[in-house]
């Protein structure tokens, strides 16, 4: 049995060392999110300042439309790309949650094997140890007796 609690105790250990290192992973990936976001909306006040710009221009020759556009375009892909990889982003944190979800679970599941095989033991310890005391009183009743 100790054997048995040692090696639960041990695996507990290693599994607790991946949770957390996948809580990290997940809390590094939620940091990235957060800056991709700030990125989408920095690119968004930007597109929205370029096109309010051209609105307040009186006139334009054909070089400076041709690069209003072109910088309409840019910010146009630059915005596509970062909501793709938010997107993605987003799905890798999901699947990394249900990864930290099982893990945690798992080691839940470890601490309680290990408290029950502790608690048998202690019982078949006291019982052992009952049933000590009882052939010892029994020893010394039998030779009370003779």
């Amino acid at each position: 049995m100790d054997a048995k609690i040692k090696a639960c105790g041990k695996l507990q250990q290693v599994e607790e060392k991946h949770r957390d290192r996948v809580g990290q992973k997940l809390e590094t990936m939620r940091q990235r999110h957060a800056h991709i976001e700030t990125k989408l909306g920095q690119l968004a006040d930007l597109k929205q300042h370029a096109n309010s710009s051209t609105n307040s221009a009186p006139t334009f020759n054909s070089a400076a439309l041709m690069n209003l556009t072109r910088v309409d375009q840019m910010l146009q892909k630059m915005l596509n790309h970062c909501q793709q990889e938010q997107a993605v982003l987003e799905a890798e944190c999901a699947a990394v949650k249900h990864e930290l979800e099982h893990r945690h679970a798992r080691v839940q599941g470890l601490e309680k094997a290990l408290e029950r095989w502790k608690k048998k033991q202690s019982y078949e310890k006291a019982r052992k140890e009952q049933r000590l005391l009882e052939e010892m009183i029994n020893a010394r009743l039998k030779r009370r007796a003779v």
